[in-house]
């Protein structure tokens, strides 16, 4: 059964490091919560690997910030996006484990988003705006180690502002705004360490992750995002025919409020007395390993999440397939 799941199985934990983002200025972050859930802690054997994600997301606000606008009103957004996944393991060690590096590159399919306006001279008119383009690309180096049935591992992701970004423009006399894209306009920076627990005569699997994501401040808009903890976890029983059923859950929360002259605009027009953003999100997860394609071992994930009790974020319902490669 072992050889069944095998290390190449993990490829799904380091294939999904990285998302794009609208803007928790612009309600999301750099990192998407809930990317890290089976075999998070896993880093494989020496190789290459190589991933496609798929994801559709649909999520509401009531009040954000975005490129600079501060919108009061209750906002909603669907989003379609992919992202191509590339691991290299390296045949060697680093402090007694195995080193890898992975680099995910982000593409927004369609990004849709609606709302009503409720302050003059505009209250009343509805907004629009759509968007598509490359994201913010991912950098994470990691080292993974070994004992038993226990794997851990630490990494350092940095999210390189490759995106798209220009500061919002509203028309009201024409009854249009600008304000989506698909950059964040700052780096950013996650150290992570994660842990799984595999038993392979069971079967049954403890996945979990933790990080803090830090950003630069957003000089156009003279926003400072407060940094972000990131804690995830997965529990799935896997089966001798590939396949594994489970729940995958996470829950995000900034340690403090946003800061500068953008984050003091926001919170006055909105206001609130704090911009302080926090989500949590829960669902299923199902992944299938033993196919093979183009000559590499191939696995499949679905997962599905559904987030509560957001605050100063979008609250978004979340499909997501992954096909993953082992060469």
């Amino acid at each position: 059964m072992a050889d069944r799941f095998g290390y190449a199985l993990a490829v799904i934990a380091l294939l999904g490091l990285a998302q794009p983002s609208q803007a928790v200025e612009g309600g999301m972050g750099a990192y998407l919560p809930g990317s890290r859930d089976s075999f998070a802690g896993i880093v494989p054997a020496p190789g290459f690997y190589a991933g496609v994600d798929l994801v559709f997301s649909e999520g509401s606000v009531d009040g954000l910030s975005l490129a600079g606008l501060p919108i009061r009103a209750d906002a909603d957004i669907d989003l379609i996006f992919t992202k191509l996944s590339l691991t290299q393991v390296f045949d060697g060690q680093i402090w007694g484990g195995t080193p890898a590096v992975n680099i995910n590159i982000p593409f927004v399919l369609d990004a849709n988003l609606s709302y009503t306006a409720v302050t003059a001279p505009v209250a009343g008119v509805g907004f629009e705006d759509s968007t598509s383009g490359i994201g913010d690309i991912t950098v994470t180096p990691m080292v993974g180690w070994h004992s038993g049935n226990l794997h851990y591992s630490a990494g350092f992701s940095i999210f390189a502002p490759t995106g798209s970004y220009k500061a919002a423009n509203l028309s009201p006399r024409n009854r249009e705004v600008d304000v989506l894209n698909t950059g964040k306009n700052i780096w950013s920076f996650q150290p992570v360490l994660a842990a799984t627990h595999m038993d392979p005569a069971t079967g049954l699997e403890f996945s979990g992750a933790a990080s803090v994501l830090f950003s630069t401040e957003n000089k156009t808009t003279d926003y400072q995002n407060a940094p972000a903890i990131n804690l995830e976890a997965a529990v799935l029983q896997h089966t001798k025919s590939g396949w594994a059923f489970g729940v995958s859950g996470y829950g995000y929360g900034q340690t403090g409020d946003d800061s500068g002259k953008g984050a003091k605009n926001s919170r006055d027009f909105l206001k609130a007395d704090s911009l302080r953003a926090q989500v949590f999100g829960a669902g299923p997860i199902i992944t299938y390993s033993g196919g093979k394609l183009f000559g590499a071992q191939t696995s499949f994930k679905f997962k599905y999440y559904t987030e509560f009790n957001a605050e100063r974020r979008f609250e978004s319902d979340t499909v997501w397939l992954n096909m993953s490669l082992a060469f």
